[in-house]
């Protein structure tokens, strides 16, 4: 480790993420640190985007980083070991309460290349309607929207989730439901 700049190495650990400072030379010959956020388990996690009745269903959930609410849809952390089309299955009953009925791998995504080591799995679900949200992980209510609303949404400024903007996109791109 170069003796300027420190301290380097693991800043943080918890089961879900370790953050990490690393030594880098940059072109000019310093060194500095840059921080890396990489997930616990080695496939991340899953955001999914859920289709009820041709439309998508969007939760309300409060994010304690930038101290707002923002719409997004159902994502989490894998478990380790856990594939992250489980993960998605997951998130789904434990966010909105309910089992994906098709569940189709959309890609993959980099949320922030800037920060984040980890990747995401994409993917789309067509489910039944939402029985219930989990208040216990800062989730308000939800609201399933058809493919105007969420363009209303988004020209409005308040949908900005990266995960749910690349899901979207991807889907849309396929031509699957509600984007048919």
């Amino acid at each position: 480790m170069p003796s300027t700049g420190g301290p380097y190495g693991v800043c943080y650990q918890d089961p879900y993420i370790t953050v990490v400072r690393d030594p880098v030379e940059f072109p000019g010959g310093g060194i500095g640190g840059h921080v890396r956020v990489l997930p616990a388990a080695r496939d991340g996690g899953a955001a999914v985007l859920p289709v009820c009745d041709g439309r998508v269903v969007l939760i309300r959930h409060f994010r304690h980083s930038t101290r707002q609410w923002h719409w997004e849809i159902p994502r989490g952390f894998s478990a380790p070991g856990e594939p992250p089309d489980e993960t998605a299955r997951r998130e789904l009953r434990e966010e909105i309460g309910v089992a994906a009925r098709d569940l189709t791998r959309l890609g993959r995504m980099h949320a922030d290349t800037g920060i984040t080591g980890g990747a995401v799995e994409l993917f789309w679900a067509r489910v039944d309607p939402p029985g219930r949200v989990a208040a216990d992980e800062g989730i308000e209510g939800l609201a399933l929207l058809d493919p105007r609303e969420l363009d209303d949404l988004q020209d409005r400024g308040d949908l900005t989730d990266s995960f749910t903007l690349a899901a979207i996109l991807h889907a849309r791109r396929r031509g699957l439901p509600p984007f048919v």
